[in-house]
């Protein structure tokens, strides 16, 4: 997210409140972190900030406010000129990718590296080429492969990983909380959960659901990275509580029965990794 060192200074922006300061800076990281392209679903701007500071920010200029509704979205206005929307990001990404398979991302200037052999009157022309070839090859710009992951994270957006932390925003906010940014980590906590953990959609689901109802976890799970970090303790809390209200509702046979199942491991909680069956 870029502003031009002097924005704060702009006439539109210098004599808002704190609060519509804030909105205004939140809105624009929100839609450069969803790839909204400074389109802001009306539901959603009225979830995360106050109808006061988006009011202020639609009264910022008779004409030309810096924020505008446009049917059900409201839309920042000039947020291409300052943020990168999503097709110079996608451009970009390719362009990453494709260095990356390459091995490294060229000099902006490689004509410097290629005149190391220019003065070369006589000799093997062969041995000549091959010596430029080295040296373009040693001071090419290698790019880490953990941001290459991570720009590929970016560009291929999953519909389950957002599904479940819009769940997780919902749960929160229904508590009274303020949800988490949709940050990188967040979405990255809950694909590993996914792939790396074996955690199924519905056990996340699950997961959440108990986390945000309960007193005590409500308050320290505001995050899918709080969540997949604290997700072993959340199962081991939601085995007790469990066993808890099973042993108030069954009868000693009902009891003897489901205590034997479990120990046979034919009974696992529902956010319990998924157990592998022989065939």
């Amino acid at each position: 997210m870029t502003f031009p060192n002097d924005f704060w200074q702009h006439p539109k922006i210098e004599p808002l409140s704190d609060g519509a300061f804030r909105a205004f800076v939140e809105m624009n990281g929100y839609s450069r972190m969803q790839d909204l392209d400074g389109r802001i679903p009306v539901g959603i701007a009225r979830k995360r900030w106050k109808p006061r500071a988006i009011q202020e920010l639609l009264a910022t200029h008779p004409t030309r406010p810096v924020l505008l509704q446009h049917g059900d979205d409201y839309v920042l206005r000039d947020y291409a000129q300052h943020q990168e929307t999503r097709a110079e990001r996608e451009a970009r990404v390719a362009r990453n990718t494709e260095n990356g398979r390459r091995g490294g991302r060229p000099r902006k200037n490689p004509q410097e590296t290629q005149s190391v052999t220019d003065p070369e009157p006589t000799g093997n022309p062969e041995r000549t080429e091959k010596k430029a070839e080295i040296e373009i090859e040693i001071e090419t710009e290698e790019i880490p492969t953990e941001s290459l992951s991570s720009e590929a994270a970016l560009a291929a957006p999953r519909p389950e990983i957002e599904s479940l932390l819009d769940l997780l925003d919902a749960e929160i906010l229904r508590n009274g909380s303020k949800p988490p940014s949709r940050t990188q980590k967040n979405r990255d906590a809950v694909r590993l959960m996914l792939d790396r953990d074996g955690r199924t959609v519905e056990q996340i689901e699950t997961a959440i659901r108990w986390c945000q109802a309960d007193p005590f976890w409500r308050s320290n799970i505001l995050s899918a990275a709080k969540l997949r970090e604290k997700y072993d303790q959340l199962r081991l809390a939601a085995q007790r509580d469990q066993a808890q209200r099973r042993s108030t509702r069954l009868t000693p046979e009902e009891r003897a029965r489901q205590t034997y199942a479990e120990l046979s491991g034919t009974a696992p909680l529902s956010i319990d990794p998924p157990r592998e069956t022989k065939p």
